[in-house]
C-alpha cells in the first residue's frame, strides 16, 4: 500500500516538469546522474560538489521547473545534491511512503497530502449510496479496456469480477496487476477460478508482484524486532469489513507475546507500544484512527501471512462470513503457531475435536455462535499463551480443561454476554492478564493465587461478587479495574499493591479517609464511594482508564448518597461526580482542599441548594480556579451556584478557566450567573440551560433589579449559546454582552417570555 507525501508548491507558472526514481539503492552520486540525465546536462567531474554547482547552474537556466523525486526511502541533502528550490525558483515534490522522511525533509504538515486506498463499494452499498463513486471497478475495467475505454462485461461475468476487484481493498497496485492478468479474458470458467486462485492466495504471479512492492516497507524497517512487531500487529488486527482492534488491546498483546517487556511500569509499557506502532504507521503499513484504534489493510495482512509462509512458520488467520463450521482437527497442523478466527457463522466445535498443536501460542476466536467449547479441545495444547475468546455472545461455559493450560499468560473473555460459569483458575500460575468484562458470571474463584497477576479487568459483570481479602495477595498488580459489579472493595485489599498504577472499583463511604491515607502512587483512578453496593454508576461505562495524559478524566472520585461531611480531596483530583446524594446542601461544605479539580458533574442530588461561596476560610472554593467544565442536572433544591457570604471576599475569578457549562433540569433556581462570576467568564466556550422551569436571566451584571444599559460582560470565546424549554425566561443580560470576533451559534427555543434583548 503505497503512501504519497507531497510537497507542494503554487501549481501554475512553471517551465518545465522533471520526474526522477530514487528507489532503495539512492546514493547522491547516482542521483546526480539521474537527475542530469532528466535535464539533459553531462556530469563528467569525479567532485560530488562540481557536480552540484553544474545540476544548480542548470536548473537556474531552466527557470522555475517542478522537480518530482519519486519512491524516496531516506532523507536526501538537496544542498549536496545540487538542487537549491528557494534559491533557483525550483519546487520539489517527493513521494514516499515514510512520513517521517517528509518530516526530516522539512515539508510542512500543510503541504503533506494523505493517498488512501480507491473507494471499492460492494453491490449492497451501491443500492444504498448511487452517489458513491467504485473507483476500484472504474479502474479494473479501465486497464482491461483499450484506448482509454473501459471493458464492458456480460452480467454472470461481471459478478465475479466485482468480487476479484474486491479482494485489493482499493489498492491501485494489485487492481492493475490483475487487470494486466486477465485482459482480453471472455471465459467465464477462467474468472471464477482466478478468483477461487484468489481467495487462496494461489494466484502466486499476482500476489508475488503485489507482495514485493509492499515488502519494501517491511524490509525498511531494518530492525528484526520491529519487523516481528509488525508480523503480529497484522496478524493480531485482520479486518475485511472495516473492523479494527482498540490500539490499547493490541499493545496488551504485544506484550502477552513478549514483544514488549512486561518487567515495565504501565506508562512506560504504553509509551512503547506507541512509539512501535507509530513506526509502523510511519512505514505506512498500519494505519491508526482518532488515535484509539488500529487497521491492517488486507493485502498488508496477506503479506505477513505470505513472510512468515517463506519463513516456514505456520498460522491461520481466517475471516469468512461463509464458513459455517470450524476447520477440522487435520487442519492444525503439529506447527501451527497462532490461529485468529472471527465469525459470525460458527455455531459449534465438534465435540471430540482435539487439535494436535504443541507449538500454538495464541488462540483468537472472536465473534463465533458458539456456545460451548468441548473439553477435549484444549488436550494438545500445552504451549498456548494467549488464548481470546471476546465477543462470543452465546458462549455459555468454559471447560474445566482449561485450567490444564500452564503456560497462559492471558485469558481474554471480552463481551460475553451469556458466560455464567469459568472453572477455578487457581492452576494457572503463569497468568499475567485476565479480562473477563461484559458477561454474566456471578463468581471467579482461584483469584488468590494467582500471584504473577499485573492485569485484571472484572469490569461490568452486573452480578458478579468477590470474597473480601481475594486480592490481598496480588502484589504484583499495575492494573486493577473492578467497575459496574457488586464487588465493594475493602481498603486492605489493595493496601499492599504498591505496583499498582490504574484502578477503578467502589469503596464504602466510610473507609474514604482510611483510603486516602493508603500510600498507593496512582496514575489514573476512576473510584466510587457509596453506601451501598450496586448503585448506579454514571461515569465508569464510557471513561478509560488506561490514560497517562492531561485529560481530566483520568483521576476521577465519585461520591454517592454519603452521609459525612468534610471530605478531604486527593490533591492530584482532575474530576468529581456526585450521583444521588440526599444530604449535602452545599458543594463546600462537604469538600475541601483541592488544587487540580477541573471538571465538576453533579447528578440528582435533591437536598443541595448552592456550589460555591465567597468564605475566606473555605478551602474548596479558594483552590477551584482551574475548573473547566461544570455539569449540573436534576438538582431539586438549587437555587443559587454562587453564594456570597462575605461581599467582600467575592471571587470574580473562581470561573477564569470554566470553558463548558452545563444546567439541565434544575427548577428553583432563577438567575444563573450572578455578578461575582459573569465578570470571569473570559474562556467560556459552550454554555447550555435546558428545562429550568424558574430561569429568568442567565447572566446578572447588576445585583440591583432595574435594567443598566452601561454595564456589559465580555465573553470572547464563547462560541454557543443553547437556550431550551426555559418557560420564565425573559432576558439573557440585562447590560450588553461583548463577543470576539463573531457572535456565538444560538439556539433557542420553548423560551415564549425571552425579550429580544439586541444584546444577544
Amino acid at each position: 500500500m503505497k503512501l504519497d507525501l507531497v510537497f507542494l508548491g503554487p501549481k501554475t507558472g512553471y517551465n518545465n516538469v522533471f520526474w526522477v526514481t530514487v528507489s532503495h539503492n539512492y546514493n547522491i552520486s547516482k542521483l546526480q546522474h539521474d537527475i542530469a540525465q532528466r535535464i539533459d546536462v553531462k556530469l563528467d567531474e569525479d567532485d560530488e560538489r562540481i557536480r552540484a554547482k553544474i545540476l544548480s547552474l542548470a536548473f537556474e537556466k531552466k527557470g522555475k521547473s517542478i522537480l518530482i523525486l519519486d519512491d524516496v526511502w531516506k532523507y536526501i541533502d538537496l544542498q549536496k545534491v545540487g538542487i537549491h528550490p528557494k534559491v533557483n525558483g525550483i519546487k520539489v515534490i517527493l513521494t514516499t511512503r515514510l512520513k517521517h522522511v517528509c518530516h526530516q525533509m522539512d515539508c510542512q504538515t500543510n503541504d503533506i497530502i494523505q493517498m488512501f486506498p480507491l473507494c471499492c463499494l460492494k453491490e449492497s452499498e451501491d443500492e444504498v449510496d448511487e452517489d458513491k463513486v467504485d473507483e476500484g471497478w472504474e479502474l479494473f475495467m479501465l486497464k482491461l479496456g483499450h484506448d482509454e475505454t473501459p471493458r464492458t462485461l456480460p452480467h454472470e461475468i461481471e459478478e465475479i469480477v466485482r468480487c476479484i476487484v474486491e479482494r485489493f481493498k482499493g489498492l491501485p497496485l494489485g487492481i492493475n496487476l490483475m487487470a494486466r492478468t486477465m485482459d482480453g479474458n471472455d471465459d467465464i470458467h477462467q474468472w471464477k477460478h482466478a478468483l477461487s486462485r484468489l481467495q487462496k492466495l494461489e494466484m502466486r504471479q499476482v500476489m508475488e508482484e503485489v507482495f514485493k512492492v509492499l515488502k519494501c516497507s517491511y524490509d525498511n524497517l531494518m530492525e528484526k524486532d520491529l519487523q516481528n512487531c509488525f508480523l503480529y500487529c497484522a496478524l493480531f488486527s485482520i479486518d475485511d469489513e472495516g473492523w479494527k482492534i482498540n490500539k490499547d488491546e493490541l499493545i496488551m498483546k504485544l506484550v502477552d507475546n513478549g514483544q514488549i517487556n512486561e518487567n515495565m511500569s504501565l506508562e512506560e509499557i504504553f509509551d512503547e507500544g506507541n512509539t512501535i506502532l507509530s513506526k509502523l504507521e510511519s512505514h505506512s503499513l498500519i494505519s491508526s484512527t482518532n488515535n484509539s484504534s488500529v487497521y491492517t489493510h488486507p493485502l498488508v495482512r496477506n503479506m505477513a501471512c505470505y513472510i512468515l509462509k517463506e519463513c516456514q512458520r505456520n498460522v491461520i488467520v481466517k475471516l469468512n462470513k461463509r464458513l459455517t463450521e470450524i476447520p477440522l482437527s487435520h487442519r492444525w497442523a503439529t506447527d501451527l503457531e497462532l490461529v485468529h478466527m472471527r465469525d459470525y457463522d460458527i455455531e459449534e466445535i465438534p465435540e471430540g475435536m482435539s487439535p494436535n498443536c504443541p507449538k500454538l501460542f495464541a488462540l483468537i476466536l472472536n465473534e463465533l455462535s458458539i456456545s460451548r467449547v468441548p473439553e477435549s479441545f484444549f488436550m494438545y495444547m500445552n504451549n498456548l499463551s494467549i488464548l481470546d475468546l471476546s465477543y462470543n455472545e452465546d458462549l455459555e461455559s468454559l471447560p474445566d480443561s482449561i485450567t490444564k493450560l500452564r503456560s497462559l499468560v492471558s485469558l481474554i473473555l471480552k463481551g460475553c454476554d451469556s458466560l455464567k460459569h469459568v472453572p477455578p483458575l487457581g492452576e494457572l500460575q503463569r497468568l499475567s492478564r485476565l479480562v473477563i468484562s461484559n458477561t454474566s458470571i456471578g463468581e471467579v474463584k482461584g483469584l488468590e493465587k494467582l500471584i504473577k497477576l499485573k492485569w485484571l479487568d472484572l469490569s461490568c459483570n452486573k452480578s458478579l461478587n468477590l470474597e473480601l481479602g481475594s486480592l490481598s495477595n496480588l502484589t504484583k498488580m499495575q492494573y486493577l479495574d473492578l467497575r459496574n459489579t457488586c464487588a465493594m472493595m475493602a481498603v486492605k485489599d489493595v493496601q499492599g499493591m504498591n505496583m499498582l498504577e490504574c484502578f477503578g472499583g467502589t469503596f464504602d463511604c466510610k473507609d474514604y479517609d482510611c483510603y486516602r491515607k493508603t500510600k498507593l502512587e496512582l496514575k489514573a483512578y476512576h473510584l466510587t464511594f457509596a453506601n451501598v453496593c450496586g448503585q448506579e454508576i454514571r461515569i465508569d461505562d464510557y471513561v478509560d482508564l488506561k490514560k497517562f495524559d492531561s485529560d481530566p478524566s483520568t483521576k476521577t472520585i465519585q461520591f454517592g448518597d454519603c452521609k459525612n461531611l468534610g471530605h478531604k480531596l486527593p490533591k492530584d483530583l482532575t474530576c468529581l461526580h456526585i450521583l444521588k446524594n440526599i444530604h449535602w446542601v452545599r458543594l463546600c461544605d462537604a469538600l475541601s482542599l483541592n488544587h487540580s479539580l477541573r471538571m465538576i458533574d453533579i447528578i440528582s442530588c435533591r437536598q443541595l441548594e448552592s456550589l460555591f461561596c465567597s468564605s475566606g476560610s473555605c478551602s474548596f472554593c479558594t483552590n477551584i480556579h482551574k475548573l473547566e467544565v461544570l455539569e449540573l442536572q436534576r438538582l431539586e433544591s438549587l437555587t443559587v451556584v454562587y453564594k456570597v457570604v462575605d461581599q467582600s471576599l467575592s471571587r470574580s475569578g473562581i470561573f477564569s478557566c470554566l470553558k463548558y457549562f452545563n444546567i439541565s433540569k434544575c427548577n428553583r433556581i432563577e438567575t444563573l450567573l450572578t455578578p461575582p462570576l459573569v465578570q470571569g467568564l473570559q474562556n467560556l466556550e459552550k454554555i447550555s440551560v435546558s428545562h429550568c422551569k424558574s430561569m429568568k436571566e442567565i447572566f446578572s451584571v447588576s445585583n440591583c433589579d432595574e435594567e443598566d444599559s452601561t454595564s456589559s460582560i465580555a465573553l470572547p470565546k464563547l462560541t454557543k449559546l443553547l437556550l431550551w424549554d426555559l418557560p420564565q425566561l425573559k432576558i439573557v443580560c440585562k447590560g450588553r454582552i461583548h463577543y470576539g470576533t463573531s457572535p456565538p451559534k444560538l439556539v433557542i427555543n420553548l423560551c415564549p417570555r425571552l425579550d429580544k434583548h439586541p444584546t444577544i
